[in-house]
């Protein structure tokens, strides 16, 4: 995982948006000289296509990608250390600091408009954006100084908004930001982990309850919503699951059993909006309709805020099935949706994907999705909106955030990959380093590090997948009851943990009724041919790209109906470059036309550009 931030920092859009964009991220002080206000009548916002309907409450977009860039960017200088992005991060933290005003205000307006809104504004959605990169460097660093200028711009805000007498969320026809603010919740809640403070828990619970008092145009997580069954989601992708999170901070901020109830109506509904490999449809609004992997797309910004909440649900449930959860989206969407040789990705993706040329169907002029322009890979998607870019460098980061977390009897592996944590546990510092290839290896090991003997239980996942689980460890009690193996034992420096997942090719039917095949936390697709056309060049290393279709959709392609005894796992060696392993599954599909097995290799989705993932059932 260093390596793949590295390389994001080093050669990838990740490092660099910011030389890509410059009048969003370096040349737009929005946190400070150039805080809008009422005289302000247009701004560059990164679309090449202008809307002349804009007005200045509608000009807060530049803060949510110069903050969600940093946020992402930021944190993944701080894992790994990059000296470039290091040295940038730290000017960034020091501007944001001083960008703070004498009444703590952090945000992007000035006094003419600050918190005085009717319509759509950005005020709650700046500030939530800005103060997670802000935590993000306090979590990294410890540094005091950022932590009280965070609590004591949200006391300022929270001062502006106060409870019970105001309306934060009656915003009339407002669209994005004014919802996107709901967000605000994933500040108050971590304040309240890091301090303590349950004030910010009750302001959390508030802000939720005043959403679900007014009419909006993004209703999903409104609790007289959820609670009826017949309703399905309608909203923008990119809302509906980013307020996942708050609704289980207002859950836990008020113990209210009708919250948990919509909680799990929450997880019933989006079920059915799940695609194959995990990415959450929204092309852009979901529209109430079933996830297909033909017909309904996932936008990049929408895997990032599921995998977030996803994460929450984790921490404050302990239920292994999110670690699933967060791995399959992780490696097969986020993956998937990621160009495999070049720094670029897709703002909207679908697992069955025949071309990549802007719409989801080109050349039917009938078809709305034909109306899009976000199915191509590009570093910046600039002709559409620039947030998909900031928010996939924040994906890996958030999902290094997540591999562990800690217990009242130790600490927690929740997520694989090779990593290394460091902690105190009975105020003995603890390292645990993990070594492994892990997705693409299923063998894992631990090598413990203390100061000084300590006796904890580390706990390891089960992922649901795994059909068998070996697990070794010198001198531990071992069990392996439940949905975990934990290990109890006085740790020394040198303790070693040996783990390994054994498992087999699976199938499983999606919404469509058609079978896809998978290995472990791996989706995988059969790749397809397509003729690459460069639309637009950045500069050296940074490109935009279509991919015309060459042989359709292949729905002359069926599975064998016992197709995972036909198909088995190919491994070649680790190569010198990457510390992947070439894997496929290798096997034969039936061809009706002809009437005969088809040898293919099916190779992880993440590996693909064209493909297709998913395939009837041959009926005999």
């Amino acid at each position: 995982m260093f390596l793949y931030l590295w390389n994001d920092l080093e050669s990838g859009f990740v490092g660099q948006l910011d030389e890509l964009v410059p009048s969003l991220i370096k040349d737009d002080d929005i946190y400070g000289a150039n805080r809008l206000t009422k005289a302000d009548i247009s701004k560059d916002l990164g679309v090449l296509v202008k809307d002349p309907t804009v007005d200045v409450q509608s000009l807060w977009w530049n803060s949510e990608t110069q903050s969600n860039w940093w946020d992402g960017a930021g944190r993944s200088a701080l894992l790994t250390g990059f000296p470039a992005l290091l040295l940038k991060t730290q000017a960034y933290i020091n501007r944001s600091l001083g960008n703070q005003e004498e009444d703590d205000y952090l945000g992007i307006y000035a006094p003419d408009l600050r918190y005085n809104f009717q319509e759509e504004n950005g005020e709650l959605w700046a500030q939530a954006t800005h103060l997670r990169a802000l935590l993000g460097y306090y979590e990294a660093t410890g540094e005091d100084l950022v932590l009280r200028a965070i609590e004591r711009a949200v006391r300022r805000t929270m001062a502006a908004y106060p409870q019970q007498h105001s309306a934060p969320f009656k915003a009339g026809p407002a669209y994005a930001g004014v919802w996107h603010g709901l967000a605000f919740t994933d500040v108050l809640d971590r304040l309240y982990q890091l301090t303590g403070d349950t004030s910010y828990q009750v302001y959390a619970l508030w802000l939720y309850q005043d959403y679900c008092q007014h009419e909006t145009s993004q209703a999903d997580i409104q609790v007289q919503n959820l609670l009826n069954p017949a309703y399905r989601f309608q909203g923008h992708g990119v809302h509906t699951y980013e307020h996942l999170r708050t609704l289980i901070t207002a859950l836990y901020a008020s113990g209210n059993p009708l919250l948990n109830d919509a909680l799990g109506e929450y997880l019933s509904k989006l079920n059915v909006c799940l695609a194959p490999s995990g990415g959450p449809i929204g092309d852009e609004e979901i529209r109430g309709r079933i996830a297909d992997p033909s017909e309904t797309g996932y936008e990049y910004c929408s895997i990032q805020e599921l995998l977030d909440s996803y994460s929450l649900l984790f921490q404050k449930t302990g239920d292994m099935d999110f670690g699933d959860r967060i791995e399959w989206l992780l490696f097969n969407a986020g993956q998937g949706a990621r160009h495999p040789e070049e720094s670029s990705f897709a703002y909207l993706k679908t697992d069955n994907s025949y071309s990549m040329t802007g719409a989801l169907h080109p050349g039917i002029s009938t078809h709305p999705a034909d109306l899009q322009s976000r199915y191509k890979y590009s570093p910046v998607h600039q002709d559409v909106a620039v947030c998909c870019s900031a928010n996939a460098g924040r994906i890996m980061p958030y999902y290094i955030r997540a591999m562990w977390m800690r217990t009242s009897t130790g600490l927690v592996a929740t997520l694989y990959g090779p990593c290394v944590v460091k902690t105190q546990i009975g105020g003995v510092m603890v390292q645990i380093e993990e070594t492994t290839y892990y997705p693409f290896s299923y063998e894992i090991e631990f090598v413990i590090s203390v100061e000084t003997p300590v006796e904890f239980e580390l706990t390891l996942r089960k992922p649901a997948w795994a059909n068998a689980v070996e697990c070794s460890s010198e001198g531990a009690d071992i069990d392996e009851s439940t949905q975990t193996i934990k290990l109890r034992k006085t740790w020394q420096s040198g303790n070693r943990v040996l783990l390994q997942f054994i498992t087999e090719v699976k199938s499983q039917t999606c919404n469509n009724s058609e079978q896809f095949l998978s290995h472990g936390p791996l989706l995988y697709a059969l790749p397809l041919p397509g003729i690459k056309r460069v639309t637009r060049i950045y500069k050296q290393g940074f490109r935009d790209l279509m991919y015309d279709s060459v042989g359709g959709t292949y729905e002359y392609l069926q599975l064998p109906f016992l197709a995972t005894k036909e198909f088995h796992l190919s491994e070649q060696a680790i190569g010198i470059q990457s510390p992947a392993r070439a894997l496929s599954l290798r096997g034969a599909l039936w061809d009706v036309r002809s009437d005969t097995p088809a040898s293919v290799d099916l190779v992880p989705i993440g590996s693909t550009v064209l493909r297709r993932a998913t395939f009837k059932v041959l009926n005999k």
